[in-house]
């Protein structure tokens, strides 16, 4: 599967539009999930992580997966589970578990997530805290001083007016604002 899109947006609205422009522009195939589609979808990438691990040696294409709107996929929502096995075993893996893998193990093999979310309590809702950490670019638009110090150990996003962002790369420790 080269590419993965996920999108909940409404039909119509001016980011639907866009969001479809882009998609016409790529030219890789592109798979857009909706809700009932996640299972599915996330397994296959998770297969497709179990394959390339397995393979060091075999170049893959990159793949990007690509979530707008992050807190509205509930099935996506990475839940603490501290019990040591599984009732069922031929259960499907969970979409929530596979999305936190692939965000952990999933960019040395090529397979990269890229997301959107509201807030700060939503990303911290969906995803667990190593996953959150694996994202090395971050986009910031003004929030509080204590979500932006969460995400880019700086409270500068609070300070941030009407089209401005802050983009924080984590490798390099650059803090940059933009229009």
């Amino acid at each position: 599967m080269p590419r993965a899109s996920n999108s909940i947006v409404a039909p119509g609205s001016s980011q639907r539009e866009f969001l479809d422009r882009v998609v016409r522009m790529l030219p890789h195939r592109v798979v857009a999930a909706r809700q009932g589609d996640l299972p599915q979808v996330m397994k296959e990438l998770g297969d497709d992580l179990t394959r390339r691990g397995g393979d060091e040696t075999a170049p893959a294409p990159p793949v990007f997966v690509v979530i707008h709107g992050l807190q509205k996929f509930n099935k996506l929502r990475y839940e603490e589970d501290f019990s040591f096995g599984s009732s069922d075993p031929d259960a499907p893996p969970n979409p929530a578990v596979l999305l936190n893998t692939i965000l952990c193990e999933g960019a040395r093999h090529g397979i990269h997530v890229i997301a959107t979310c509201d807030s700060y309590n939503s990303l911290a809702r969906a995803l667990s805290r190593k996953a959150i950490s694996e994202f090395e670019l971050r986009v910031l638009f003004q929030m509080s001083a204590n979500d932006s110090a969460t995400l880019c150990d700086s409270p500068k996003a609070s300070d941030l007016g009407l089209h401005r962002a802050l983009l924080h790369n984590g490798q390099m420790g650059l803090l940059e604002t933009f229009r």
